[in-house]
């Protein structure tokens, strides 16, 4: 089975800050044998991917040559414009699998996810 991540980007600081801060993707990059930044065409440079990423440019529709995905009714396009190297990863496990499906039937339901079991500490 071929898994891919996504992480989607709609500004140059938080892009900035995942550089900065590389283990936010960890679960992404542990489980997905691709991972891939999407962003608007123009925002990032090929140059600035990191090396075991990939990225996606979304833009309106420009040049049928380049097209790996058009939706007719959006007129939006997405190009790979830095391929994501392939990595031989775990899948993930079924504790992973049941909490992902758990959080997507509460998100159906209209209920939020439950909180993180982590809080915030106060100071008094």
């Amino acid at each position: 089975m071929r898994r891919i991540c996504y992480e989607v980007k709609v500004s140059r600081a938080d892009f900035l800050g995942e550089l900065k801060q590389p283990l936010k993707r960890r679960i992404g990059m542990r489980y997905s044998n691709e991972f891939y930044f999407v962003a608007p065409r123009g925002l990032l440079a090929a140059a600035e991917i990191p090396i075991d990423c990939g990225l996606v440019e979304v833009c309106t529709f420009e040049k049928m040559a380049e097209l790996s995905y058009f939706d007719g009714e959006t007129g939006m396009q997405c190009t790979v414009a830095v391929p994501a190297p392939w990595r031989d990863t775990p899948p993930p496990t079924w504790q992973f699998t049941a909490a992902m499906l758990r959080n997507q039937r509460r998100e159906m339901e209209g209920k939020p996810p439950a909180p993180p079991k982590q809080g915030r500490l106060e100071l008094r």
